[in-house]
């Protein structure tokens, strides 16, 4: 899936290339090395090569920047998700495995975007987070769902929390680049998870 980008700037001069995707990606690494309230306006111009009036052009505000990418973050998740949830499945530990290998593969294919769409959007202004938390909460719920169909015995509130500690351990992927080969990553990533999530805790010894 090729990394999103956004739209072209409507404002944006005749005949001159809009500069909005460098800024836009730009905005992302950085996000993704420093958090959004380190960075600022200035430090995004500065790495896109965009400064003052032109950076202002395409985008108004650092918080306008951070909405559209956690938009495209959750777009691009969604629709990884939605192709791993459709993959046959025989077995439910199998439908487990497709819903971890997808949102694995969705984040990989954008880290900057997606670690910044799972650790940045709660400093979204509310009325832009609105819409986005329905469709997180969907996404959670059949994990959980899936997890159960393996984990019986856990409670819904487990199954809940352990889907968000997994989802955090597959972002933690984003954080650092790896020079592990795309592939290997994917499948060592999704085995780990998977062994944390249908694996029963050991008791405690007495």
């Amino acid at each position: 899936m090729p990394p999103a980008s956004p739209q072209p700037t409507p404002g944006a001069r005749r005949g001159r290339p809009s500069r909005r995707p460098e800024i836009f990606a730009a905005a992302l690494r950085l996000f993704r090395e420093r958090g959004f309230h380190a960075t600022s306006i200035k430090d995004i111009g500065a790495e896109a090569g965009v400064t003052g009036t032109a950076l202002y052009a395409h985008f108004e505000t650092k918080q306008e920047l951070l909405a559209e990418a956690i938009r495209a973050g959750a777009t691009r998740l969604g629709a990884g998700m939605r192709e791993a949830l459709a993959a046959e499945a025989p077995t439910a530990e199998q439908a487990l495995a497709n819903a971890v290998r997808g949102y694995v593969e969705a984040v990989l294919d954008d880290p900057d975007m997606n670690a910044c769409y799972v650790l940045e959007s709660r400093n979204l202004d509310p009325a832009a987070a609105q819409p986005l938390r329905g469709s997180e909460r969907r996404l959670r719920k059949v994990w959980a769902e899936r997890l159960l169909a393996v984990r019986p015995e856990l409670s819904a509130d487990e199954a809940r929390a352990m889907v968000q500690m997994a989802i955090f351990s597959i972002v933690a992927l984003c954080l650092h680049h790896s020079r592990i080969e795309r592939g290997a990553l994917v499948d060592l990533a999704t085995s780990f998870v998977l062994g944390a999530l249908a694996r029963p805790a050991s008791q405690p010894t007495t």
